[in-house]
């Protein structure tokens, strides 16, 4: 993933940044023992505060949001991709 003024790029596709961000879990380069964690927040919306079974982690390794889409009670705007990564923390491979 690569994150700059010309978009966030995730493996072969770009995305523009003026209404793109991503959200991911990675180990750091500089610490394999250590994570880095890129979010704005809780991953639940307004809706899962009815019960707290409902507050869990809604999104897997790594997403793109779109921030033009406007939020819901359920979302954080519109999911353009998201997925797992490999056990060797690869992007899975295109299918």
């Amino acid at each position: 993933m690569k994150w700059g003024n010309d978009g966030v790029r995730l493996g072969e596709t770009t995305y523009a940044a003026d209404h793109h961000v991503p959200v991911l879990v990675y180990p750091s380069p500089l610490n394999p023992k250590r994570y880095i964690v890129i979010n704005s927040g809780f991953t639940f919306r307004e809706y899962d505060y009815l019960s707290n079974a409902s507050q869990v982690p809604k999104l897997p390794d790594y997403a793109v949001i779109d921030v033009d889409v406007p939020v819901s009670s359920r979302a954080p705007g519109s999911s353009v991709t998201a997925g797992f990564f490999t056990e060797e923390w690869a992007l899975p491979a295109a299918r």
